[in-house]
C-alpha cells in the first residue's frame, strides 16, 4: 500500500485495493471501486482514484475512461465513521474531494459515469463531475447530507445547479430526497438509462466509439467545454479560435478530410497529449 505525506505531516494510505482497473476494450480504460460498505469514498479512496486517473492519462493508447461500481452501489459518497470534529481534517476531507471533480474535470480523457445502483451523496458529487452519466434502470440518486447535519460539499453544491439547474439542484439539495433513474433522467442528471444487465456493455460500445475517434479533437472538444463553463463564454471562444488552428494543421485532420473525399474509413493516428496542458497532474497527493 502507498504512503504519502499529507498537508499535516502525517502519512495518508492511499486505498489502491478499492479500485480495480482494467482495459477491456481497445482505449478504453474502466474503474470499478469496489470498496467495502457501497462504494464508499474514504479519503484513501478518493486519493487512489486521482492517482489512477493520473497514471491512465499518461497511456497515449487509453482514450476513454468509464467509472462504475459494484453490486448495489455506485458510490454511497463519504464514509461517516471516518468524519472527525477537527477543522483540519474537515478541509483536507474537502481538499482532497475538491480536486478530484476538478482532474475530473481537466482529464484528456472522457469520463463516463456507469451508475450501476445507488449514487448518493459524494457518489452523486463523483458522478456529476464525469461528462456523463449512464445509469441502470435500478439506480437512485440524491444528496441526503443534510439528513444527518452537513450538506453537499465537496463540489456538490457547484456541480449539480450547473448540470440540472438552479431550482432543481436546490430541491434534491435541500429536501436530501432520493429519486429513481427515470425521474434522474426527466430532471437531467443521466443522458440515458439502460437495463440492468446492458448498462456495462452499452457504456462498453459507447466509450470505444469515442475511443476510436481522434483523441486530440476528443481532448480540444473537452478542454473548450470545460474552459467555456468554468470561465465563461469568452475564454472558451478564445480557446476555441487557438485549438481549431492546431487541429486544422494536424495529420488526423488532413487523414479525416481525406477519408472523407475518397469514401473510405480514416486511419486516425495522432494522440492529445499536446492538448493536455491543462490536464490533470496530481499523483494522488492531498
Amino acid at each position: 500500500m502507498t504512503k504519502q505525506q499529507t498537508s499535516r505531516g502525517a502519512t495518508a494510505d492511499l486505498e489502491s485495493e478499492s479500485l480495480e482497473v482494467t482495459q477491456p476494450r481497445a482505449g478504453v480504460a474502466l474503474i470499478r471501486i469496489v470498496s467495502e460498505p457501497l462504494g464508499v469514498q474514504r479519503n484513501g479512496v478518493r486519493r487512489a482514484l486521482r492517482a489512477r486517473l493520473a497514471e491512465l492519462e499518461a497511456i497515449p493508447e487509453i482514450c476513454c475512461l468509464i467509472i462504475t461500481g459494484s453490486g448495489r452501489a455506485f458510490s454511497v459518497g463519504s464514509d461517516i465513521r471516518e468524519f472527525r470534529r477537527e477543522p483540519s481534517w474537515l478541509l483536507e476531507a474537502q481538499s482532497i474531494e475538491q480536486r478530484l471533480c476538478l482532474a475530473l474535470a481537466d482529464s484528456r480523457l472522457p469520463v463516463i459515469a456507469a451508475c450501476n445502483g445507488l449514487t448518493l451523496g459524494g457518489g452523486l458529487v463523483l458522478a456529476c463531475a464525469c461528462d456523463f452519466r449512464i445509469a441502470a434502470a435500478s439506480a437512485r440518486f440524491g444528496v441526503p447530507e443534510v439528513k444527518v447535519g452537513t450538506f453537499a460539499s465537496g463540489s456538490g453544491t457547484q456541480l449539480l445547479p450547473r448540470l440540472i439547474g438552479r431550482g432543481q439542484a436546490m430541491m434534491l439539495l435541500v429536501t436530501g430526497a432520493i429519486i429513481d433513474a427515470g425521474a434522474a433522467l426527466r430532471l437531467g442528471l443521466v443522458e440515458d438509462v439502460v437495463p440492468d444487465d446492458e448498462l456495462l456493455d452499452r457504456v462498453l460500445d459507447m466509450a470505444a466509439g469515442i475511443a476510436s475517434l481522434p483523441a486530440a479533437a476528443i481532448a480540444a472538444t473537452k478542454r473548450c467545454v470545460t474552459v467555456g463553463l468554468r470561465n465563461g463564454m469568452a475564454a472558451g471562444l478564445l480557446l476555441e479560435a487557438e485549438l481549431s488552428v492546431e487541429l486544422g494543421l494536424s495529420d488526423d485532420a488532413a487523414e479525416g478530410q481525406q477519408a472523407f473525399i475518397e469514401k473510405r474509413q480514416p486511419r486516425f493516428g495522432g494522440t492529445a497529449h499536446r492538448l493536455a496542458g491543462q490536464g490533470n497532474t496530481g499523483k494522488g497527493g492531498s
